[in-house]
Parts: structure tokens; C-alpha cells; sequence
């Protein structure tokens, strides 16, 4: 009789704890699809802001744009603006962090790009203006003692249609040229500096000229590519992998080169996690 007892009282405490227990997972469950909601609400709003393709196709057809969020928001974002009928500004950016906290500086750092170029066109003048722009907002003009670190790193790029003429500029994100009569790779190299973060208050950048000639092609790329792990060994996909990789499809049209883009980081990531947010940029002289 007493052991009868005692699992009835088991019984009783042991539903008490499963009802206890499944009214957690509920709430857990119900947080869980309150932050999700939230998120894709933000992503709605990312996506706003990001230039329309079909805005980019008008103005300058020959491109493609590789585009792969590690999580549902991104710190990576592209930044595109038509200056007039012959020129148009382009830019691969990479905001610190990644989901929730890197989209909240990608639509900060959008906004500041855009505002820019209302006092100039000059890719040098666009990223110092930013800088400090961005600055101001995250209080970082403060002496050493502002906690925020955040901040951009960015290749940005002015193209004539009518001369070939392209001006770069970059913070700590290079520009890669293929030549189409040799396959050689140049690397114009950014500023060792970023946008915002440690980078003094009014710091000039460099503005570099150049000339393409027909079929040259021009990639502009985050980091996510080249240190994303994978492979038979994990390990990672590597700057130097990547511009051989770019080299080896370079002649081929634009949206071809998107698809291996596309296949080639996701077939060598395979089942390891994607560690960054993914952009890759190219577009060809016509």
C-alpha cells in the first residue's frame, strides 16, 4: 500500500513536470516566432534599401552580383548609384558583424553613401565623407574613450561608359582587374584603413585612375568568399584560390559567371556552417 502511494505521488509530480515543461516549450516556441517574424520584417526593409537589380540592369547590363547572407539580415550589402546617362557609382560593402547587428550598420552605412553624393562624385570624397558622417552618428568623434568600434570596410568604383574611364577608391577592400588580351590579375590596392571604427576624423583616401580597354572585367569582393572553410580538409578557400578561380571564368558572360560563382563556394563550404555573410561583384568593359 505505502509503494502504491508513493507512485501516485511520482505520478502527480511527474505530471505536474511535463505540463510545466511543455508550457516552456510552448512560450519558447512562441518567443521563437516572434523573433523570426521580427527578423523577416527586418529583411523586408534591408531589401528596400539595397538598390533594385532591375535599377542596375537599366543603367549598365553587363554585371552580375553574387549575393548570400549568413543569416536572414546581412553586413555585407551593394550600394549602386547612376550619376547620368554615361556614369554610375558602384560599391561591395562589408559592415562589422553579421545578422541583426551587421544589417543595423548596413542601412547606416547606405544612408551615409547616399547622402555623400550630394556634395561629390569623386569615390576619394564619397568615402571620406561617409567616414565622418558615420562616425558622427555612432559618437566615435568622442576622443578614445567611445566604446563603438563598428564600422565599413568598402571597394567603391565610378564608371564611364562612353570613355572607360574607372576611379576607384577602397577601405581595406582591394578592386581586381583581369585583362582580357594577357589574364592578368591587378590588384589595386585600398587604403589600410576602414570607414568609421579606428580611422581619424577627415582621413583622405586615394582615388586611383584607370582606363579599361573592351572585355576587361573587374570583380569587387567581401571577405566571406575567400575565408569561408570547406573542402576534404575544412580548410579555407584562400584570396589566392579565388583569383585563379575568377581568371579561369573570366571570359565567360556575366550570368554564367554568377552560377559558379554560386556553386563554387557552396559546393566547397559542402555541409560546414557558412561563417560570413557572401558578395561577390563583376562587371565587364563593353
Amino acid at each position: 500500500k505505502r509503494l502504491q502511494e508513493q507512485n501516485i505521488k511520482l505520478e502527480g509530480i511527474v505530471k505536474e513536470r511535463t505540463a510545466t515543461i511543455k508550457e516552456q516549450v510552448h512560450l519558447l516556441e512562441h518567443q521563437k516566432k516572434e523573433i523570426t517574424d521580427s527578423i523577416n520584417y527586418a529583411q523586408r526593409i534591408q531589401q528596400s534599401v539595397l538598390p533594385s537589380l532591375k535599377e542596375i540592369s537599366e543603367t549598365y547590363h553587363n554585371y552580375f552580383l553574387f549575393f548570400q547572407p549568413k543569416d536572414i539580415v546581412s553586413g555585407d550589402f551593394y550600394w549602386f548609384k547612376k550619376i547620368n546617362d554615361h556614369e554610375f557609382l558602384m560599391a561591395c560593402c562589408d559592415c562589422t558583424g553579421h545578422g541583426v547587428p551587421g544589417a543595423f550598420m548596413s542601412t547606416i552605412c547606405s544612408e551615409k553613401l547616399s547622402e555623400a553624393c550630394a556634395h561629390s562624385t569623386n569615390t576619394n570624397d564619397i568615402l571620406q565623407i561617409a567616414n565622418n558622417s558615420i562616425k558622427k552618428v555612432l559618437k566615435q568623434f568622442e576622443g578614445k574613450d567611445s566604446k563603438s568600434k563598428d564600422g565599413m570596410e568598402i571597394s567603391l568604383i565610378k564608371y564611364n561608359k562612353q570613355t572607360k574611364q574607372l576611379y576607384y577608391s577602397g577601405a581595406n577592400r582591394p578592386m581586381w582587374l583581369i585583362k582580357h588580351t594577357t589574364k592578368e590579375l591587378i590588384e589595386i590596392k585600398a587604403n589600410k584603413a576602414s570607414i568609421a571604427s579606428t580611422t581619424d576624423f577627415d582621413f583622405i583616401y586615394t582615388q586611383h585612375e584607370l582606363i579599361l580597354e573592351t572585355n576587361d572585367t573587374v570583380y569587387l569582393t567581401t571577405d566571406g568568399f575567400p575565408d569561408q572553410f570547406g573542402g576534404p580538409d575544412g580548410r579555407k578557400f584562400m584570396t589566392k584560390n579565388m583569383k585563379a578561380f575568377l581568371i579561369d571564368i573570366c571570359d565567360l558572360p556575366m550570368n554564367e559567371q554568377k552560377t559558379l560563382v554560386a556553386n563554387k563556394i557552396n559546393n566547397w563550404k559542402g555541409d560546414l556552417e557558412q561563417i560570413d555573410d557572401l558578395l561577390v561583384i563583376g562587371f565587364k568593359s563593353i
